[in-house]
């Protein structure tokens, strides 16, 4: 459809249902459990993960870089987004035991950069 075009370059907004997260990074890593973000599966998802458990980042060596928990020289794939409630509250868990970037909440429904 002409004058269309446009619409199929924005970028793809990826998140979580349990969690007040957002990406547009494909090659980045969404943990279900802790709801913590990690560059890439291989790298940091991988590493955080013991015996079927979550580790905490920092006790696996990862450093946190724009929302993003990454290894060794790995660079962020881009930014990650937090979007709050339309009650002003935190969405999920990751807000509510004040996750990546727990203060920078905006009011109702706003969407903020995390980092």
């Amino acid at each position: 459809m002409a004058g269309r075009d446009s619409e199929y370059e924005r970028p793809i907004l990826l998140s979580c249902g349990g969690c007040d997260v957002r990406w547009t990074a494909l090659t980045a890593a969404h943990c279900p459990s802790c709801h913590e973000t990690f560059a890439g599966t291989t790298t940091g998802f991988d590493a955080h993960r013991v015996k079927g458990a979550c580790l905490s980042p920092e006790r696996a060596g990862l450093r946190r870089d724009r929302g993003y928990w990454l290894s060794g020289d790995e660079q962020p794939p881009g930014r990650i987004l937090r979007v709050s409630d339309r009650q002003g509250g935190s969405a999920g868990p990751a807000g509510a035991r004040g996750g990546a970037g727990g203060g920078a909440r905006g009011g109702a429904g706003t969407v903020r950069m995390a980092g």
